[in-house]
């Protein structure tokens, strides 16, 4: 295994409850499936360096530059599917997540954030998250500071990353003068133009560095993960070197106060892929989740024959974010991050949920009554649907893809050990034309493609039901006079990071 990585990331205060007591219990497909969405063996070998699969081998990124025009929903699962295995592929003494492709996202410190290229940082570094504003849902769970713990209760730790299109496009943009190509552009990068004018101001402003696979585009990464010491198969997982929080226990731990940091192994549990590809400035949104982490609940698909089937939700088992007791209130919140001191307690420090909603909330005093411990948690729309037979084209869709794509990786491979849970975009308003931006007319939820409920069981565990996807937050919105943004780029909307990141310094400033 190669383990290490020089990444920034941030302990969840608030994403999910992760369970893991002896050997995990593996999400299992159906035996069979109607083979709507696959990749052909000729296309997937391209997909590696020198046309060979082989045992982590690396992977070329997806050409998000050449995107077919005619797509279907196919090929923005093949996107993801490729972004996924080039992005834990490996590279020198680690992978691409933590190579110089990609930079670190620093947590925000007084509203700024820094870009710091992997290779010439600290060693990985993991901080507790502050809870969220109502208005930035990046900083934490949509909707609450819930803080996640596994059933061997490691607390799960968060990174947020982009690659250097993103680095260097943002630094374009904010430093750009009035009526120059970047001080007129209204969204990120979609096509060969945009590459190109971003190369003549790289060799301007950053002479001798270059992109390192523009083919890219724009990537924004958010990546979730665990103590490997806690898991009984540290194996199976892609792993890195961190140091992270530590805390000391009050009594009746209900309170966990900040206690320096310790050296840990992380094992990443769960990855969003956010990234641009030709006419879809909104960003395709992808989720990955390791096999083990969490049970389903039931779902229909289409057998090969055509006959619908059902999968129903598993009655015994136990995984990474589930104790197996299947009888017990799943998906409940039992700790959060404090916001402001309060009673025994400072801003920063975790604290059990209840001490928060002690009579008023009916589940979580009984599900919660020892304090800060683990839930059980159940993907409540598998593959990003509603558990329907309205979701039965889709899931078919992402069951099929995944089987192929886990089929050809090579014997030994880790990343045999992930799957893709969902992809969600928008669809272009005519054939020809560009994808809508959320929110901005004339978007409307029509629009939306692909999953429609997505989300990812270690990062939005507790979101509610009035925000069922990352559109619902990640979108333009209206202003206090009702006027739509007129760029992609307004504080804490499309990208929740974008406009606290400070641009890139110039070579020799």
């Amino acid at each position: 295994m190669l383990q290490h990585t020089k990444i920034a990331g941030l302990v969840a205060t608030g994403l999910i409850c992760v369970g893991l007591s002896g050997p995990a219990a593996a999400q299992s497909f159906p035996p069979s499936v109607k083979p709507t969405c696959t990749v052909p063996e000729a296309t997937f070998q391209s997909w590696f360096a020198g046309d060979a699969v082989e045992p982590n081998g690396a992977v070329w990124p997806a050409d998000s530059l050449n995107f077919p025009e005619h797509n279907t929903r196919c090929d923005f699962y093949r996107w993801g599917a490729q972004m996924f295995l080039w992005l834990t592929s490996p590279e020198g003494n680690g992978w691409v997540l933590d190579g110089p492709t990609i930079f670190t996202v620093s947590p925000p410190v007084n509203g700024e954030r820094k870009l710091i290229r992997n290779g010439q940082g600290s060693a990985f570094e993991v901080t507790t998250r502050a809870t969220k504003r109502d208005d930035i849902a990046e900083l934490a769970q949509a909707g609450s500071g819930g803080v996640l713990l596994s059933q061997q209760k490691s607390l799960v730790y968060y990174g947020v990353h982009v690659n250097d299109v993103y680095g260097y496009f943002l630094s374009a943009q904010k430093t750009a003068g009035p009526g120059s190509y970047f001080g007129s552009v209204t969204d990120f990068p979609i096509g060969p133009n945009d590459i190109n004018q971003l190369n003549m101001y790289m060799a301007s402003a950053f002479p001798g560095e270059q992109l390192s696979d523009e083919m890219a585009l724009t990537i924004e990464l958010k990546t979730s993960w665990v103590d490997a010491s806690t898991l009984s198969n540290p194996d199976d997982y892609v792993t890195v070197k961190a140091d992270s929080p530590s805390f000391t226990r009050n009594a009746d731990n209900t309170i966990w106060t900040r206690a320096g940091t310790e050296p840990l192994t992380l094992a990443l549990v769960g990855m969003h892929v956010m990234g641009t590809v030709k006419n879809h400035p909104e960003f395709v949104w992808a989720t990955f989740e390791h096999k083990d982490n969490t049970p389903d609940a039931g779902y229909f698909y289409t057998k090969p024959d055509g006959q619908t089937a059902y999968q129903p939700q598993p009655t015994s088992g136990s995984f990474t974010f589930h104790n197996g007791e299947f009888g017990t209130q799943a998906n409940v919140e039992c700790a959060q991050q404090a916001s402001t001191d309060g009673d025994g307690y400072e801003a920063g420090d975790l604290i059990a949920a209840r001490l928060k909603t002690p009579t008023d909330d009916p589940i979580k005093p009984l599900a919660c009554s020892d304090g800060i411990i683990p839930s059980n948690t159940i993907r409540e729309k598998p593959w990003g649907g509603k558990p329907d037979r309205n979701s039965e084209e889709n899931n078919t869709l992402l069951i099929s893809l995944n089987q192929s794509v886990l089929s050809q990786l090579a014997v030994g491979d880790v990343r045999k050990n992930y799957i893709q849970i969902g992809s969600i975009w928008t669809a272009p308003a005519t054939t020809a034309g560009i994808a809508p931006i959320p929110s901005r007319p004339p978007f409307t939820t029509a629009d939306l493609r692909g999953s429609l409920d997505l989300y990812n069981s270690t990062m939005e565990t507790y979101t509610f039901e009035g925000a069922p996807n990352c559109f619902s937050c990640h979108a333009l919105f209206k202003d206090d006079k009702g006027n739509y943004p007129t760029n992609s780029f307004g504080a804490f909307e499309l990208s929740h990071i974008y406009s606290e990141i400070e641009p890139l310094h110039p070579t020799g400033n």
